[in-house]
């Protein structure tokens, strides 16, 4: 699984499968992701950049996507969100293919959960729901090790409330694994209460 793997291991699986030019991207993408997320902490107590490399794992290792793309996608897909890069940065350093998928996968204050996994769902061709999912898959892979447990029941109360359907209807793997990271999850918070 890709719980312990780094983005030398990422690189390394992306070599074959990469020329000099697209792996140069992919790095360019991990060290603006490593800048934009230093110094923060996910609730593990794992630095933050952990969790965007395990996302391009996963569509690697378990999807067999090489897409520098969204390989780069996954890996930027929280730096608006967390820190001060901005879309046009996005897109200046990695093109608007790039900067659309990570834009989409942007969570705004005032826009819904519903209407932004709705947003995503709607641009197939881009991508970014595969990118979506595959973020919540590992976020949920994860949560048992987070001491929130209002976050764990809001995990698990969204999980089955749009992401598993969404997953159903655009990835069946992708659909399997949520699934059974979705049961030990509520295994692990029915040990708590």
């Amino acid at each position: 699984m890709v719980y312990d793997r780094t983005y030398e291991y990422l690189n390394e699986r992306l070599q074959p499968h990469l020329n000099s030019r697209e792996i140069a991207r992919v790095d360019r993408a991990y060290e603006l992701a490593s800048r934009a997320h230093a110094g923060q902490i996910r609730d593990e107590g794992t630095s933050y950049i952990v969790h965007p490399v395990r996302v391009a794992i996963s569509l690697v290792d378990e999807l067999d996507i090489h897409s520098p793309e969204l390989i780069s996608s996954a890996l930027l897909h929280d730096v608006i969100e967390d820190s001060d890069t901005t879309r046009d940065q996005v897109e200046t350093m990695f093109g608007s293919e790039v900067a659309k998928i990570v834009w989409l996968l942007t969570k705004l204050e005032e826009v819904s959960l519903r209407d932004y996994l709705a947003a995503i769902e709607a641009e197939p061709a881009t991508g970014a729901p595969i990118v979506k999912l595959c973020d919540r898959l590992d976020n949920l892979r994860f949560l048992a090790q987070s001491p929130k447990l209002e976050k764990k029941l809001r995990y698990i109360r969204t999980t089955e409330l749009f992401y598993l359907p969404m997953a159903e209807r655009t990835h069946p793997y992708l659909h399997n694994q949520l699934s059974r990271a979705l049961e030990s999850v509520k295994s692990h918070v029915a040990e708590l209460v």
